[in-house]
């Protein structure tokens, strides 16, 4: 049991730690989005891939900016308003699940050796799919979004104006409406998401290891470059699924059973969530050419001056 005094100084150091990762996620997204976000300008196109990764990193860019405004902002101002913050992480939230699964779905079906027709089907059309794929992933984060915004509405005017006992019996319809339909679709849709990306996952994984195997079988050395190809990409994946794990699972979690903002160990719980996805986009920056092509080039600039 955690005594009185050791409490407000473990809080500090979970504080730090939890902004320290919250800034390492915010400049690696940030660089990845001006990157994309200027090679969208000079060509007014990205491929596929990037389009996805661009997605991806904006919606970790909000999400991480929202979820550092939204704790502290709870823990040292706990207001009504508070409550449309909440309904904006929400909404980023479940985008950044959608857009992580069509990443790997996507990398899955370019890259996966499968010669089933439907394999070959998707490998072709894919690519056209992309932006249909974005735009419904924030179709979906979007109508999750309204019961959270009509509540938190509805509580933010209830000492304005109307009728106390109106707006409380609607307040608590709303709850219930949540409770039993709202809360449980939204971590249906996230526990589908995280299915979609773990079978995709799974399946490259299973694609490459098959891949590697025949490439042995034919006496392919470890340092062939297409082995080491194949390894690196699987290192890849091996490491993204662990990134993802480590996101999904405590933010279902939390959703079916909250954490009071005020409790040690919901600190505790940010930093193991934001672990992760603080990480990977520094992962993402060294394991793409352009990315890392274009941070070398700045470190020397900056350098040079």
């Amino acid at each position: 049991m955690l005594s009185r005094e050791r409490m407000p100084s473990l809080l500090i150091l979970f504080f730090i730690i939890f902004l320290l990762e919250s800034m390492t996620a915010i400049i690696g997204n940030g660089f990845i989005i001006v990157v994309l976000g200027r090679e969208w300008v000079r060509c007014w196109i990205l491929p596929p891939g990037d389009m996805i990764l661009a997605s991806l990193s904006i919606s970790r860019f909000f999400l991480q900016c929202t979820a550092v405004f939204s704790n502290f902002y709870s823990y040292f101002s706990m207001t009504k308003k508070s409550l449309y913050v909440f309904i904006f992480w929400n909404f980023t939230n479940v985008t950044t699940f959608w857009f992580t699964t069509w990443l790997a779905v996507f990398y899955c079906v370019k890259i996966s050796s499968f010669t089933h027709p439907i394999f070959l089907w998707l490998k072709w059309r894919i690519s056209r799919f992309v932006p249909w794929l974005l735009l419904w992933s924030l179709l979906i984060s979007t109508l999750i979004s309204i019961p959270f915004f009509i509540k938190g509405y509805h509580i933010a005017q209830l000492p304005i104006t109307g009728n106390y006992s109106e707006k409380t019996t609607f307040i608590d319809r709303i709850h219930t409406f949540q409770l039993h339909f709202s809360l449980p679709l939204q971590v249906f849709i996230l526990l589908t998401s995280f299915l979609f990306f773990l079978g995709s996952t799974m399946l490259l994984i299973s694609s490459m290891c098959r891949h590697l195997g025949k490439m042995q079988h034919h006496n392919a050395g470890p340092q062939d470059p297409s082995m080491q190809v194949h390894i690196t990409a699987l290192k890849s994946f091996f490491f993204f699924l662990i990134v993802y794990t480590s996101y999904v699972i405590p933010v279902i979690i939390n959703t079916i059973t909250p954490i009071s903002v005020f409790s040690f160990h919901f600190w505790a719980w940010e930093v193991v969530t934001y672990a992760g996805i603080s990480i990977h986009p520094a992962f993402l920056i060294l394991n793409s050419s352009k990315l890392r092509r274009t941070l070398k080039k700045m470190i020397h600039d900056l350098v040079a001056a």
